[in-house]
């Protein structure tokens, strides 16, 4: 047997040919680490804030913030972005291994052909996922995949060499087991480090009388934000549920295209049914759009604002709340065309349609919306207050009933 020839699994091999083969698996294993650890970093700060203005964000079809905010982001509770660092860091560690030449190397480098195979099954799944049921990109996720299908072309380039002779299910799964213990070690490290999702403590101020210390969702400040319940009065009114007069009224700054505010819009119906007239639910527009928001210097969500004005368009004939809902349960399908087919399925006429879009009235109290949620230092969405107070706790259905609850007593 020559020396750049593999000996049995249990006997040490030569790396000298190999090398160069190693290498590059190993600066790709090491780009997918980088990759997926901003992916983990750009995932929970999305989810703690509702937005980003990552550059990844280039459109509606290609945003890594919607592709994040969707429920096939994580898994258990774990983003994938941590499972993509496991499985980079198990290629990387099996690499190492191979390139140190000692008797497990052939078994490890069994295990490293599996699971290069193991990835890009994985990458075409998740690829598929992002094309049929979200119908957004992440490009970010993209160069993952990228990464994994480069991997699998160093391995088939470099087989000869990558790819030791006498290849069984047992020397496979001796490799694979370190595989297991690397991604172990990546997982736990990640559930050790990770944000606790708790909100911040607040200093009460004792001139606070109306705010309960013991409620630390809830920022102490009660802001003033003015609310229209006449269509006659100033830009119009404010489009709610509920009690007008209710002793507690919660407000949602939100995004017809934020996928955050679509999940919300479905809790605050159910606790819309469960408080009745005690609770006054008000909409208030924050579209993430510079066509209609000064403060956001990209274009984020480029349908938001249009699906805004013909949100309010649709109230003036009564029905701000059936297009709010059709909106929402199409999120993923919004566009010019189908925003005009909504207004049409609920009703409204193509004339009524045309008038609308160009009735600066019904711009003007969106920005109007806007311009409250500037001057409060809106920064995602959705955001809420109740009762003025700004909601600083993650927006959970059982703990908004708390909060509701809380603000009732």
């Amino acid at each position: 047997m020559t020396q750049n020839q593999f000996q049995q699994p249990n006997s040490p091999i030569s790396t000298g040919s190999r090398r160069p083969w190693l290498f590059a698996s190993l600066v790709l294993a090491v780009l997918g680490i980088a990759l997926s650890i901003y992916s983990t970093l750009h995932h929970l700060q999305v989810h703690a804030a509702g937005h980003t203005d990552a550059g990844c964000n280039i459109n509606a079809t290609f945003s890594c913030d919607e592709t994040a905010l969707s429920k096939y982001s994580e898994v258990l509770g774990i983003p994938l972005g941590v499972f993509g660092m496991s499985y980079f860091a198990a290629l990387a560690l099996l690499l190492l291994v191979a390139l140190a030449g000692n008797k497990a190397a052939a078994e490890h480098l069994h295990g490293y052909s599996v699971l290069v195979i193991i990835g890009v099954l994985t990458s075409v799944g998740l690829g598929g996922i992002s094309f049929v049921a979200l119908g957004t990109y992440c490009l970010v996720c993209i160069g993952v995949y990228v990464v994994t299908f480069l991997q699998l072309g160093v391995l088939v380039a470099g087989r000869r060499e990558l790819v030791p002779p006498g290849i069984t299910s047992k020397s496979a799964f001796n490799g694979l087991t370190t595989a297991g213990v690397a991604c172990g070690i990546v997982i736990a490290g990640y559930n050790f480090l990770k944000p606790a999702h708790q909100p911040e403590h607040l200093d009460v101020p004792q001139s606070a009388t109306s705010f309960k210390p013991a409620d630390l969702r809830l920022a102490p400040k009660a802001e003033d934000i003015p609310l229209s319940k006449s269509a006659y009065a100033g830009l119009g009114e404010d489009y709610r549920k509920g009690g007008d007069g209710a002793p507690v009224v919660v407000q949602e700054f939100a995004d017809f295209q934020c996928p955050a505010c679509r999940a919300l819009s479905k809790d605050t119906e159910q606790l819309h049914k469960e408080f009745g007239d005690r609770v006054l639910f008000v909409f208030r527009n924050y579209a993430l759009d510079n066509s209609c928001n000064s403060a956001i210097q990209q274009k984020m969500h480029e349908f938001s604002c249009k699906a805004a004005v013909m949100a309010r368009c649709a109230g003036q004939y009564g029905k701000f709340w059936p297009y709010h809902d059709l909106v929402y349960g199409n999120q993923m399908d919004i566009n010019n065309l189908r925003l005009k087919e909504w207004a049409q399925k609920i009703g409204l006429t193509s004339d009524q349609i045309e008038a609308c879009w160009t009735n600066k009235d019904l711009l003007l109290k969106i920005q109007d919306d806007i311009a409250v949620g500037n001057r409060l230092g809106l920064d995602s969405t959705p955001t809420i207050y109740i009762n003025g107070h700004k909601v600083v706790g993650g927006h959970a259905i059982d703990d908004l009933r708390s909060d509701i609850n809380d603000a009732l007593r």
